[in-house]
C-alpha cells in the first residue's frame, strides 16, 4: 500500500552547499517553514538548522508549492526554432542618439514553413511623415523590398532572400526607371546607383540586412542549446552615425522561469571589445531582453540597447519591438 505521507512532499536535488534563503524564495515559503517541513520528511543525518549551512543531498518540499514551481519552470536548457505558420504585425520604435533622432514604423511578418515574410509600413521620423528629399528617396526605394521573403537559418539566421529576382524585377523595371527620373541631382544619381548594385542580387548584398538593426534582433541566432541556461558569446552590431561595426563579448542567459505574463525570457548583456582605439577610453554596452512565446518559441518582443564611444561622446541605439 503507498504510504499516504509521499503525497505531502516532493524530493528535491540540490546542486552544491544548499543555499535556505534563495530556496525558500524559489518556493514561496519561509526559511522556517521550509526547514521544519523538510526536518519532518527526512532522515536524521539530513536535518537542518537554520543557522548552519549544510550539504544535502536532497531537501524535501511540500507537494503543492512544488507543482506550483515546476509549472513555471522551462523543461528544456534549447529554444527550438518556430515551425508554426503564424501571421503577426509588430511595432518598432528606434531612438538613436546623440543625433535625438528617432524612427517607428509597423511591420507585418507572416511565417510559413518555407519562409518569413516581411512586409513594412511608413516609416515616421520623429513622430512626423518623412519630409526630407534625401529620406523621401530612401523610403521609396525601400518598399521596393517588400514582400520580402527570407529563408530561416538553422539557428533563426538570415539565411537568404527567397524572392530576390521578383524583389530585383520590380526595381528594374518599375522603381529605378520613376526614381531616376523624379529624383535628378548629383547626391540623388549617386545614390540611386548604389541601390540599383544591391538590388541586382540581394544575395550578394545579405551585410545590408546586418547593418540594419531590426533585422540583426529579428534574425540573431538565439534558437540553440544553452548549458546551465548561459552561453557566452560574441556580437557585433551596426551603428550608422559611425559607419561601423562595434564588438561586444556578450552572455545569453535564458531565465529558467516563465514571465510573469507566461513568456520565455533571455537576456543578453556584454561589453564593448576592448581593442587599440579604445583602450583608454569608456567602453560601451549591450542589454537586451527578447520575450518569446511560451509554446510556439516565436518573438514576442525585443526590447534594450546598445552603445558605444566615439571620441568621449556617446553612441547609444535604443531597440523596442513588441507583438501588437
Amino acid at each position: 500500500m503507498k504510504d499516504p505521507a509521499r503525497q505531502e512532499y516532493t524530493r528535491v536535488k540540490v546542486e552544491g552547499i544548499l543555499d535556505l534563503t534563495k530556496l525558500s524564495e524559489e518556493y514561496e515559503l519561509a526559511p522556517e517553514e521550509l526547514v521544519e517541513f523538510h526536518n519532518k520528511y527526512c532522515s536524521l543525518q539530513e536535518l537542518l538548522t537554520l543557522s548552519l549551512p549544510k550539504y544535502v543531498e536532497y531537501i524535501y518540499i511540500p507537494s503543492h508549492k512544488f507543482k506550483i514551481r515546476d509549472h513555471k519552470l522551462l523543461k528544456s536548457a534549447s529554444l527550438e526554432l518556430p515551425v508554426h505558420s503564424s501571421e503577426k504585425i509588430y511595432g518598432v520604435i528606434i531612438k538613436f542618439q546623440p543625433k535625438d533622432l528617432q524612427i517607428h514604423y509597423k511591420i507585418r511578418v507572416k511565417r510559413t514553413a518555407s519562409y518569413v515574410e516581411f512586409v513594412k509600413e511608413k516609416t515616421y521620423v520623429n513622430n512626423q511623415e518623412i519630409d526630407k528629399i534625401i529620406e523621401q528617396l530612401f523610403e521609396k526605394a525601400e518598399q521596393v523590398l517588400y514582400p520580402l521573403q527570407i529563408a530561416v537559418g538553422k539557428y533563426g539566421s538570415l539565411d537568404k532572400v527567397v524572392n530576390h529576382e521578383q524583389i530585383t524585377n520590380r526595381w528594374k523595371k518599375d522603381s529605378f526607371p520613376k526614381l531616376k527620373e523624379y529624383y535628378q541631382s548629383e547626391i540623388t544619381d549617386q545614390i540611386l546607383q548604389q541601390m540599383d548594385v544591391a538590388y541586382t542580387d540581394l544575395n550578394l548584398r545579405k551585410d545590408l540586412f546586418d547593418r540594419n538593426i531590426f533585422y540583426k534582433l529579428f534574425f540573431l541566432p538565439i534558437y540553440k542549446g544553452y548549458p546551465q541556461f548561459l552561453k557566452k558569446d560574441f556580437l557585433q552590431i551596426y551603428f550608422s552615425g559611425l559607419s561601423q561595426e562595434v564588438g561586444y563579448e556578450t552572455e545569453f542567459a535564458l531565465s529558467r522561469e516563465y514571465t510573469r505574463g507566461d513568456k520565455i525570457a533571455l537576456k543578453i548583456t556584454g561589453s564593448e571589445e576592448e581593442n587599440l582605439f579604445n583602450k583608454n577610453n569608456p567602453k560601451g554596452q549591450i542589454h537586451l531582453l527578447y520575450k518569446l512565446h511560451k509554446e510556439t518559441k516565436e518573438i514576442f518582443s525585443i526590447t534594450g540597447y546598445c552603445s558605444t564611444f566615439e571620441k568621449n561622446t556617446e553612441y547609444r541605439i535604443d531597440f523596442q519591438l513588441y507583438e501588437q
